[in-house]
């Protein structure tokens, strides 16, 4: 499941999952944040894991934008993290 980040200008929404265990990331979890972008033919998509910033896909969104989403992620990682650790306080 995904939850709401946030929506930047230009309509791109940013979600995340829930901190998933993984032995193979620095800390052992991780967690996947979607972006996405309405285009006049569907959606532009990326998705990248926390904590190392890999990119698992990336449909239509330019090197420009993707530079600029990889900014936006470094930048709010800390709050992503706090979010996705809330939303685990809330489900147990």
């Amino acid at each position: 499941m995904l939850y709401p980040y946030a929506e930047f200008p230009g309509e791109l929404s940013i979600t995340y999952s829930q901190i998933m265990v993984d032995d193979n990331v620095k800390g052992g979890k991780k967690l996947l944040v979607h972006f996405e972008q309405p285009t006049d033919y569907g959606f532009k998509e990326a998705r990248y894991e926390l904590p190392d910033y890999k990119e698992i896909y990336n449909y239509d969104f330019t090197p420009s934008e993707t530079r600029n989403n990889l900014d936006i992620l470094k930048r709010n990682e800390s709050l992503i993290w706090k979010c996705a650790e809330e939303e685990e306080i809330m489900i147990d």
